[in-house]
């Protein structure tokens, strides 16, 4: 995260990279010698950078001598750069307790405030310091960092120009404003802001990090690794740099995936889903993934008008009419070149019908997606699939080959407008046609994330065959998305809320059956909630209910809930 990335922003004017706490010299040796031998053991540990054992004398110190802010203070910056911000924390609290006004003490705790993510009191704490020292050049970068962090980037970019205009710090200030534009996606722009750093100091460590985490986050992964891995030999006390080795070479293990969901409607019918899935990097820019899923789908003929849509249908009214399905898909996904992704995948259907028959066919598709510049992408796609959906599809072995063509445009940093088409042909020889465009609204930060979307939609299929989806004459649609999501505990603990509200309209043939309500408002909800279990696995619960009558086939009101498990091997 960009948090940890620029930890401890005090040390960036210092040299040699780790330098000692402001303040640490001011405090005269304890009187006693067990005390006064420990500390000069600590500090000459801490001098040739030997910091689990400066830690540990230094924790020594305090407990013998629990009033050494000298102590308090270097014991805190090692409990920080270890990532223990909490014990930083209490440390620097317990320092000050001793020296309330001690300049060096606040801003080291706006430090460690500011990486746990505490923005807003870190930023009080910096904005406080900047009053009565409004040039030091540690205050100021803290200071920008924090609002960065926070998502108020006007306000960081302001101090990063003040800083050099006025020429203080420069070349940080300049490394802070490419990170700035790495918080918002603009990659392009951080990495010609990188390039003017490294111009002006080829070997700026903070430059060749922050090009190795926007090449990762491009996935141009390839180069990501082998630089990176170059930093950490020529840096190799560098936590950032560790840090983003370790996070660049995990996502290139190979992952599982496992999930279950079970899907439901007001018509009565369900449909229980299970997956498995492997995933692996053929090398660091393509990904292989191997899926397998299985369909468990009945039908409960509840209402007498939907009976007929299970053929033949015996027994009494309420008979639970049940069949299964799988998918075994195989899929790569390659970034071509930095411009150009590609992605297609094969596989095939099985389902067994209602009256125990069977049948197999192949499926499959995929995509191009050609990043025509830093604002402007066009996708194509092409797929021949199975619908699932109901013991009804399955039943009928309803298939559909579409092929839909997409323009997304990026006229500000937080704002997107989306374009699509598509054209689809249905087994039962019916045929759709769909359009939208869409605006979306993202403010890109990370406490917490919100963003926005509004959608019109239109299609419009040949017949009306009530064949087991929805396919009525005309369709179309206007909705507002809104979602909040935030995480906690370095991803520990995380969630998303989604909420969507509309209109929709629709139009059948004459013949055909109302399967929901038209000209009549839309309402939805989408729910996640995640843990992180360990380093290497994440479990996932997720619940949604919607009447947007193309969210799912039946075009009912459904709802959909389950888990999802992923973990790295």
């Amino acid at each position: 995260m960009m948090r940890q990335a620029a930890a401890l922003v005090i040390l960036l004017l210092a040299p040699g990279g780790v330098p000692a706490p402001a303040g640490a010299e001011t405090e005269p040796a304890p009187a006693n010698a067990p005390a006064a031998d420990l500390l000069r053991q600590a500090d000459e540990a801490f001098d040739r950078e030997d910091y689990v054992r400066a830690r540990d004398l230094y924790a020594e110190i305090v407990r013998l001598r629990p009033g050494s802010v000298h102590a308090l203070q270097r014991l805190a910056f090692l409990q920080a750069w270890a990532g223990d911000l909490e014990e930083a924390e209490s440390s620097l609290r317990r320092a000050l307790s001793h020296a309330p006004e001690d300049p060096g003490l606040l801003l080291d705790l706006a430090v460690v405030l500011s990486d746990g993510g505490d923005l807003d009191a870190a930023i009080r704490i910096f904005r406080g310091l900047r009053d009565g020292h409004p040039d030091d050049p540690r205050i100021l970068l803290g200071l920008a960092h924090a609002l960065g962090e926070k998502g108020r980037y006007d306000e960081a970019e302001a101090v990063y120009v003040m800083m050099q205009d006025r020429r203080i710090a420069p070349i940080e200030a300049h490394v802070g404003r490419a990170m700035l534009r790495t918080l918002q996606g603009e990659y392009d722009d951080a990495s010609r802001f990188y390039h003017d750093i490294l111009r002006a100091s080829p070997g700026n460590l903070e430059a060749r990090i922050g090009m190795v985490r926007i090449r990762h986050r491009q996935g141009l992964h390839r180069s990501a690794r082998e630089q990176i891995d170059n930093i950490v030999l020529d840096h190799p006390m560098s936590r950032e740099a560790r840090e983003l080795q370790r996070e660049v070479h995990t996502f290139l293990r190979p992952r599982g995936n496992a999930g279950g969901f079970r899907f439901s409607d007001e018509n009565g019918n369900r449909v229980d889903v299970a997956s498995i899935a492997a995933t692996f990097h053929a090398e660091p820019q393509t990904e292989v993934r191997i899926a397998l899923t299985r369909h468990a789908a009945e039908f409960r003929c509840e209402d007498r008008a939907f009976c007929d849509e299970v053929a033949p249908l015996s027994g009494s009214f309420s008979e639970v009419a049940e069949d299964e399905a799988a998918t075994l898909i195989a899929s790569l996904t390659s970034l071509v070149i930095r411009s150009i992704t590609f992605h297609a995948r094969v596989g095939a259907a099985w389902e067994e019908d209602l009256g125990g028959d069977t049948r197999t066919f192949g499926i499959g598709g995929g995509f191009i997606r050609w990043e025509v510049g830093p604002r402007l992408a066009l996708k194509g796609s092409m797929a021949r699939e199975a619908l699932l959906d109901t013991a009804v599809l399955i039943d009928r072995g309803i298939r559909v080959d579409e092929a839909d063509a997409a323009i997304e445009y990026r006229p500000a940093t937080s704002w997107t407008l989306l374009g699509t088409a598509g054209l689809a042909s249905y087994s039962d020889s019916n045929a759709r046609r769909s359009a939208g465009v869409s605006l979306i609204w993202a403010m890109r930060s990370e406490n917490p994330g919100v963003s926005a979307v509004f959608e019109s939609r239109y299609l419009s299929f040949n017949a009306d065959r009530d064949n087991g989806y929805f396919d009525p004459l005309r369709y179309d649609a206007e909705l507002l998305t809104v979602a909040v999501w935030d995480d906690y505990l370095e991803r520990r603990i995380f969630w998303r809320i989604e909420g969507t509200f509309g209109r929709q309209d629709f139009e059948t043939g004459g013949a055909g059956r109302i399967e929901a309500e038209t000209d009549d408002t839309v309402q939805a909800i989408h729910a996640r909630f995640g843990l992180a279990l360990g380093a290497r696995a994440t479990l996932e619960a997720f619940y949604s209910k919607s009447d947007a009558a193309l969210e799912r086939a039946t075009g009912f009101t459904a709802s959909r809930s389950g888990f999802d498990l992923r973990f790295r091997f």
